[in-house]
């Protein structure tokens, strides 16, 4: 019996092994293939991986990497400024600013020109899509306006470098914009020339100063020049420059300067301030300290003679001071030490070039 039911039961037994292996199959051929992940490029541009505390699961740290398109780049730290962005070529550019100021702080200034009102700038950006390249004109505030700023910009005092690296960080249309800024024409340094030259009238320096040589080849001044007067702002009196000494050609000229070339036989007709030119009176005769002395406005002859250590003699007198008149020649002044000293006679004020001589 036990035979008979092993023999029925054999081919039912292989029957479900068969239908089982079949259908195993089947499940393996329609399970979905796995992707090979590949760690160097994620489809994703943010890519976000958690790393849990297995102490404490409330508290949680995430470290971001991000790939974003060139032109940004992602600084991280506190969490407070995780999302805070920069451009990269500005953030090198705000570093670079100072750098610049302090460069051009360190520069001569025969070596720098600083923008000011009236001058043309020639701007071009060389990576827009037309290379646009305009002229601006400074206006009278020290701006011009850059419509790729978005505002009003405040260049005047400042190189065509350090404006170049202003407009870098005004300007977001573009990712690191390459800009040039070009001097096109010079109208805020001006000084005036006058006197002996062929080419007088005004002129615009190119530096915040040029050495003297510079506007004496531009001007193409007379050879009987020889001496040039410099009116500088907020100087009262003109410096004299001798033109016959070798120094004098590196003689700095700064914007606002009023140059006028003289010969020597102009000189007397146009005298600068007494305070600028040494000036000299001459005393001799019966006194300790004789010779030249020097000329202050105002001083009496009794006040000179103190100046020169006093009388040599007590019975010393009489004064006679010689000055040249209106035609050159010399006009003779007596006067008595004893009526000036008893209020008798003035004591009279002496003039530069005055000879005074001391008699008993």
């Amino acid at each position: 019996m036990k035979s008979i039911s092993l023999n029925k039961l054999l081919p039912s037994a292989l029957l479900f092994l068969a239908l089982a292996t079949l259908d195993g199959g089947a499940q393996t051929l329609n399970a979905p293939a796995v992707e090979p992940v590949n760690s160097n490029i994620s489809q994703n541009p943010k890519k976000i991986n958690k790393i849990e505390n297995s102490e404490n699961k409330n508290q949680t740290s995430a470290a971001v990497e991000e790939i974003r398109p060139t032109g940004t780049t992602k600084i991280q730290g506190e969490a407070d400024i995780t999302g805070a962005t920069i451009e990269p070529e500005l953030y090198p550019a705000a570093v670079k600013t100072p750098e610049i100021a302090k460069r051009t702080a360190a520069l001569p200034p025969t070596e720098i020109y600083k923008i000011g009102f009236g001058d043309v700038l020639f701007i071009s950006l060389q990576n827009a899509p037309s290379r646009a390249s305009t002229y601006f004109t400074v206006l009278n505030d020290g701006t011009i306006d850059y419509p790729l700023a978005g505002e009003m910009i405040s260049v005047a005092g400042l190189t065509s470098q350090e404006i170049e690296d202003l407009l870098r960080r005004k300007i977001k249309l573009y990712e690191n914009p390459q800009i040039s800024v070009r001097v096109r024409e010079y109208s805020s340094h001006s000084i005036k020339v006058l006197g002996l030259v062929e080419r007088a009238g005004e002129k615009y320096l190119q530096r915040e100063a040029v050495p003297l040589y510079v506007i004496k080849a531009e001007a193409i001044v007379e050879s009987r020049a020889a001496l040039v007067f410099v009116k500088r702002t907020g100087k009262t009196a003109a410096e004299i420059i001798d033109l016959r000494d070798p120094k004098s050609d590196d003689f700095l000229i700064f914007s606002g300067d009023i140059l006028e070339f003289k010969s020597n036989e102009n000189i007397t007709v146009n005298r600068p301030p007494i305070e600028q030119v040494p000036q000299f009176y001459y005393i001799g005769g019966e006194i300790e300290s004789g010779g030249q002395k020097d000329f202050y406005a105002g001083i009496s002859l009794t006040q000179a003679i103190l100046a020169s250590g006093g009388l040599r003699k007590s019975d010393a007198k009489r004064v006679i001071i010689r000055r040249k008149n209106q035609s050159g020649l010399l006009s003779t002044f007596e006067f008595d030490l004893n009526a000036i000293k008893d209020g008798l006679q003035l004591d009279p004020l002496l003039q530069p070039g005055d000879t005074i001589e001391i008699l008993k």
